[in-house]
C-alpha cells in the first residue's frame, strides 16, 4: 500500500481458506406454524422410496430426502427481522400520518392488517429465541441451594412424559409400562427386517 505520512509501508494481508464449511441444517419451532410447512412434508413423505428392502434405510431415506426438501423451502421464507423492520417502519408512518390528519379506512385497514402481520412474526421471531436461549442461572456456591433444584425439577418436569396411554386407552404411568409401549409402537411402525 501506498505510505501516507511516515516512512513506513503499510501492508494489508488477507488470510483465506479453501476448507469447504458444512451446511448445518437447524430445524426451526416456528416453520410448524407457518401455512406451507405441512404440504412441505406431506410432499416429501408421500413419495415413493426406490430401496425399499429395509426399513430401516427407508425410514432414513425418508428423513434425508424431508431434511432437503426443507432447506429448499426454508430459503423461500423472508428474513424475520428485516420484515419486522419494514411492518414497524409502516406502521411509524401511519402513525405519524394520523398525527397530521385523519386516517382514510383503507390506511386503517392497512396499518390494522400490518400490525397482525407484526404480531405474527414477533410471534416467529419469540419462537426461534427461546429455541436457542439457554438460561444459566448457576453461579459458584449456588449447586446446592433450593433455587436451583426448584430450577431442576422445573426442567426435568417440561422434559419427562409422565403418562402414556395405551391401545386401550389405559393410562399407564410407570416407566417399564412407557417403555413397552414406545417399544412396541416403534417396533410396529419400523416392521421386521427380513
Amino acid at each position: 500500500m501506498a505510505r501516507i505520512t511516515s516512512d513506513h509501508i503499510p501492508c494489508r494481508v488477507a488470510i483465506s481458506t479453501k476448507i469447504p464449511r458444512s451446511n448445518v441444517f437447524r430445524f426451526e419451532n416456528f416453520w410448524v406454524e407457518h401455512e406451507g410447512f405441512l404440504n412441505t412434508v406431506q410432499n416429501c413423505w408421500t413419495q415413493p422410496i426406490n430401496d425399499c428392502s429395509n426399513s430401516a434405510r427407508v425410514i432414513s431415506l425418508r428423513f434425508k430426502k424431508l431434511r432437503s426438501d426443507l432447506k429448499v423451502w426454508s430459503k423461500s421464507l423472508s428474513n424475520l427481522s428485516l420484515l419486522i423492520s419494514n411492518c414497524n417502519s409502516v406502521i411509524s408512518f401511519l402513525d405519524a400520518l394520523e398525527d397530521q390528519r385523519l386516517l382514510f379506512n383503507p390506511e386503517m385497514n392497512l396499518r390494522n392488517l400490518v400490525k397482525s402481520q407484526l404480531q405474527t412474526l414477533l410471534h416467529y421471531k419469540k419462537e426461534y429465541w427461546r429455541k436457542r436461549f439457554t438460561n444459566n442461572k448457576v453461579k459458584f456456591g449456588d449447586e446446592c441451594t433450593k433455587f436451583f433444584h426448584a430450577m431442576a425439577t422445573i426442567s426435568y418436569r417440561r422434559n419427562a412424559i409422565s403418562q402414556v396411554k395405551n391401545e386401550n386407552g389405559i393410562w399407564v404411568q410407570d416407566h417399564e409400562g412407557k417403555a413397552g409401549i414406545l417399544w412396541n409402537t416403534f417396533k410396529n411402525k419400523m416392521g421386521i427386517s427380513s
